[in-house]
């Protein structure tokens, strides 16, 4: 059980996510909503919620150091802590490497892999303050096997450390 632990989920305000969040609530923690669409975020905040648990809602953009660190800085102010922090914000670009755009490989790689660095960067001293916590990089196969397309993708999902450490 989580019972009154912390966490922070990036890209929660749908898909995974959101599944991730709900799952974490139902496990007893209370919950913070990173999308940077704040309908979807505010949605899955009310349904945790609704489930007994407490939740917050915050639009902040994951390759943005300074935001990011408003959002922890809130979790702590709010709860004092943050316990588990899931980098599961991320986006597609797809398009063959030949054909594929600057912008839309440092799109990708800044979402997926920058922002999974900035909110681990910026989690971490609280959670060092506080002599424990979990991150958790949700990562995807894509990233070992490759897949056409997803240049992009796979070089950002690869970049993601997969092991405790």
């Amino acid at each position: 059980m989580l019972t009154d632990q912390v966490a922070i989920v990036t890209g929660a305000g749908r898909g995974i996510g959101r599944v991730i969040a709900l799952t974490l609530a139902d496990r007893g923690a209370n919950v913070v909503i990173n999308d940077v669409d704040g309908e979807s975020a505010q949605a899955t905040a009310a349904e945790i919620e609704q489930q007994g648990r407490e939740s917050l809602a915050f639009v902040a953009d994951v390759t943005d150091e300074a935001q990011i660190e408003q959002m922890v800085g809130t979790a702590v102010d709010k709860w004092g802590r943050v316990d588990i922090l899931v980098n599961n914000a991320g986006i597609t670009r797809d398009s063959l490497l030949v054909r594929m755009k600057e912008d839309q490989w440092d799109a990708v790689l800044d979402v997926n892999l920058k922002g999974a660095f900035i909110c681990s960067k910026v989690v971490a001293r609280p959670m060092m303050k506080a002599r424990g916590g979990r991150i958790i990089n949700i990562a995807s196969v894509v990233g070992l096997i490759g897949n056409v397309g997803q240049a992009n993708y796979s070089a950002a999902k690869g970049g993601l450390p997969r092991h405790h450490l």
